[in-house]
């Protein structure tokens, strides 16, 4: 059960139960794990593994009514995610040197991501496709509406085998589509848009990716200069 580790928050599947929970004890093997509200930490208690699922959605691509599957909406705090325009501790900048106003869009960790060498059901990729636009959706909240930019797509892994990073291209179009759901482009099309361009970034615990944009309109470009 890879899905279950301490520290995993897992939100009801019921659309009617607002439940969250957190992973606080699981060893693989166990066939129980021990739980506690998400927010409050209290009520900890035993839960069997056969109600806590790897994703909201059944092989044949139907949601679940049952059970908890890993909250996508939000994640376990041990990575902390910096304001938007605010760069990680260990992260470059990407945009060194170029004008313009800047703005850093950051997934939570621990997402399932779309790679180019996957052999997937498509209701299972629609699924997938679907969660990254969501989350991206919810991240990109305090990014403006931006005419035209120039975006860097960093793949944080989760360790430190040599990767491919345009392979992740399924997932940072989702989160593209994601960033015109919440107005912050009006497209995605190659009048609005440069990239994305994809770069490997610093090891994270549980991955993640993260969208850095760039305003390519002269007047963001203008005000970043006179800074």
């Amino acid at each position: 059960m890879t899905h279950i580790k301490p520290g995993r928050i897992f939100a009801a599947c019921d659309p009617r139960d607002s439940i969250r929970i957190r992973i606080e004890q699981y060893k693989p093997g166990d066939m129980r794990a021990l739980v506690a509200d998400a927010a409050t930490g209290r009520r900890r208690r035993l839960m069997l593994i056969s109600a806590l699922h790897a994703s909201a959605f059944t092989n044949a691509g139907v949601p679940r009514r049952s059970g908890y599957a890993p909250d996508t909406t939000e994640s376990a705090p041990p990575t902390a995610v910096p304001p938007v325009g605010v760069p990680g501790e260990e992260e470059p900048d990407w945009f060194e040197g170029m004008p313009g106003r800047q703005f850093r869009v950051a997934l939570p960790p621990r997402l399932t991501l779309l790679n180019a060498n996957q052999r997937l059901h498509h209701h299972k990729r629609a699924e997938i496709t679907r969660v990254l636009r969501r989350a991206a959706w919810a991240a990109s909240r305090a990014v403006p509406h931006l005419e035209r930019v120039h975006i860097i797509g960093v793949l944080h892994p989760e360790d430190r085998q040599r990767r491919d990073p345009a392979n992740w291209y399924p997932s940072f179009k989702a989160c593209i589509d994601g960033l015109v759901d919440q107005d912050v482009l009006d497209d995605d099309d190659h009048t609005r848009v440069v990239g994305p361009d994809m770069r490997m970034g610093h090891v994270i615990e549980g991955a993640r990716l993260v969208l850095h944009i760039r305003d390519l309109t002269p007047a963001g470009m203008a005000a970043e200069l006179r800074k």
